[in-house]
């Protein structure tokens, strides 16, 4: 999704810093090397790094500035956490020759091989053949064979079967639904649970549309009640989930707020820090002691419950974990779609006893074909399915919708997670 999402961070750090903004550092930086000023290249690259650590982008550049200035070893741990990220960055340019010679080069290279192999565990569980609907998220329903998807660009929620035979649950814009997010289906109390946000890529596009939580009756396919916070302010709904009890909580892309429904059922602010940049996927433990909160720019997060103390999780292994969209629990294990690394990957991050650590991963896909943006998932008992091609890269700069023939078919893919993760 949510390559969107980086604008309103970057215009975030702008205004934050003022006249020592990010994009000023960046600026400056490049007309810096332009001129062959090798120092104040590095000055302020190192400046902008300081503002933004987690940039691929700044990162590189860090890298060669570095190398420019006699800095072997910060090149390389800066080329290092780029290749991380993405790891088709060109190592064979001029402004890196004086590393060539040395061992770390050809470890780095190496590295970069490595994380560019293509792994496949997940087959295509179905095809939806409608090009314009813009899937971005997918639920199992109430009966097996049955999958609930939204659609950011028809603004409605539609009914699949494993053939990828379509109906309508919702119409377009019905109850002012807007671009759909995330679903979510509560089968023991018969609730369809929806979040939408309005995006230009929608149809009949209205900037005062407002974002909002939406509950439906899976039998009468009937809306409940819409929800929206009582502040006017915009939000961007990317995803939610439900606690044990089904109780929904939505993450707030555009101000890094969780909400939820309190006691009265009004849709209000569950918990919100300043430790977050781009808040994405949401999952509960399945204890329910611990909601697990995706940070597109940072990382993952823990947050328990009983007191609301939030940790990052550190990782005990080197592997980017940031770029993650959609977030499942499974067995201990953190299913992460990962859609602005490169290649672009969807990993079981596995924690440790005490849920606090990321111990070990597994890369589940990895460069898959049927790539071109994964976002969001759902299990279905041990398998899990996710949507492989959500179709942000399917617009013009206007955010038009692309000629037919430049679109895909929406692309479900699925693995077995048990038989992939047995004895990690």
């Amino acid at each position: 999704m949510k390559r969107f999402i980086l604008f309103f961070f970057f215009l975030a750090v702008s205004w934050a810093y003022g006249q020592s903004n990010l994009q000023e550092y960046m600026t400056a930086s490049r007309e810096a090397y332009k001129a062959k000023d090798n120092k104040k290249f590095y000055d302020m690259i190192v400046a902008a790094h300081k503002l933004h650590p987690y940039h691929q982008g700044i990162l590189y550049n860090a890298g060669i500035a570095a190398a420019l200035n006699g800095l072997p070893d910060e090149a390389f741990s800066y080329l290092r956490k780029a290749i991380l990220i993405k790891a088709d960055y060109n190592l064979d340019i001029d402004d890196l020759a004086s590393l060539r010679t040395l061992p770390q080069f050809n470890e780095i290279k190496t590295l970069q091989a490595e994380l560019q192999q293509q792994v496949v565990h997940s087959d295509t569980a179905f095809i939806i053949r409608q090009k314009d609907l813009h899937i971005e998220s997918i639920a199992p329903g109430e009966r097996p064979g049955i999958f609930y998807l939204g659609s950011i660009h028809k603004r409605k929620i539609i009914q699949s079967d494993e053939k990828g035979n379509i109906t309508d649950f919702t119409t377009s814009a019905q109850d002012g639904l807007t671009s759909v997010f995330g679903i979510k289906v509560d089968k023991k109390n018969n609730i369809l649970w929806a979040c939408a946000s309005p995006m230009p890529e929608m149809e009949n596009f209205d900037s005062v549309s407002r974002s909002g939580l939406f509950k439906y009756d899976l039998k009468s396919k009937k809306l409940i009640k819409r929800y929206a916070p009582a502040t006017r302010r915009d939000h961007t709904f990317g995803d939610l989930t439900l606690d044990e009890k089904g109780r929904p909580f939505v993450s707030d892309s555009k101000n890094n707020v969780i909400y939820s429904l309190d006691d009265s059922g009004n849709l209000t602010e569950f918990f919100a820090s300043d430790q977050f940049w781009s808040l994405q996927g949401l999952t509960f433990s399945d204890d329910g002691k611990y909601l697990f909160i995706a940070d597109y720019v940072k990382g993952i997060f823990r947050l328990r419950l009983d007191d609301k103390v939030l940790i990052q999780l550190p990782a005990a292994f080197d592997l980017a974990v940031k770029s993650v969209d959609g977030l499942t629990f499974y067995k201990n294990n953190l299913i992460a779609i990962q859609n602005l690394v490169v290649p672009m990957r969807a990993t079981a991050y596995k924690l440790n006893g005490t849920k606090d650590k990321l111990a070990g991963y597994e890369i589940i896909d990895r460069g898959h074909a049927a790539f071109n943006e994964p976002t969001i998932g759902c299990l279905l008992n041990d398998d899990f399915y996710y949507v492989a091609n959500s179709l942000w890269s399917g617009y013009t700069q206007d955010h038009r919708l692309k000629p037919e023939t430049q679109l895909q078919d929406v692309v479900i893919l699925k693995t077995n997670l048990k038989s992939l993760l047995k004895g990690k």
